[in-house]
């Protein structure tokens, strides 16, 4: 199996909803947050990691698109699950990580203040046996924010498939589901934005 061509992809995720994928609680002691969101710790501004784009896209990939037995297409672009044996060779979409655009930088510092980036959005969970509510506090990344990234596409002179196409499929899958976690609640609608594909 040979690598024939490589394609770089870039992108931006524009938050729609605010946006919440989660990070470390243990960096808020007691009486903080309860669920903060994952941010780069160099500079504490909010990221998006590859991992969630795409486990996002290879779950609606998987459902939608590729409804073969063995899901070829699938185990192709993304890899095997964990438990299963690698016979597809490498994984033929790489995902980055996403930063925030430096106009979003200034944005959210704006309207927030120095160094903050992110909103906390008070909630109440109902205990239904006990008849009680008790609040938590969920760290979100604001609707409005902007993010940029980039994946790595890689075909192979086995391959008949697009997986070009395959990824810009999946960006829209997940404009129209939700990214990060509470999505059935609101958060994490996202569109993604200003796609460009070279080849490299």
């Amino acid at each position: 199996m040979k690598i024939t061509n490589r394609f770089l992809v870039k992108y931006n995720i524009v938050v729609k909803t605010g946006l919440h994928i989660g990070g470390n609680k243990e960096a808020y002691g007691i009486g903080g947050i309860d669920s903060p969101v994952i941010k780069n710790p160099m500079t504490n501004e909010p990221i998006i990691p590859g991992s969630s784009v795409k486990g996002k896209m290879r779950m609606l990939i998987k459902h939608v698109v590729d409804d073969g037995k063995e899901q070829m297409i699938t185990k192709k672009a993304f890899g095997p699950e964990p438990a299963e044996k690698d016979t597809y060779g490498i994984s033929r979409i790489i995902f980055r990580d996403l930063f925030l655009t430096q106009k979003s930088k200034e944005e959210l510092q704006k309207h927030l203040g120095k160094n903050f980036f992110t909103e906390i959005k008070a909630e109440n969970k109902i205990d239904n046996v006990k008849i009680s509510a008790n609040p938590r506090f969920i760290e979100r990344v604001p609707a409005g924010a902007e993010f940029e990234g980039e994946c790595i596409v890689q075909k192979t002179d086995d391959d008949t498939e697009d997986f070009v196409e395959l990824l810009k499929t999946g960006f829209e899958l997940i404009n129209n589901s939700a990214l990060g976690g509470s999505g059935s609640r609101g958060y994490g609608k996202v569109e993604i934005t200003n796609v460009k594909v070279e080849e490299i």
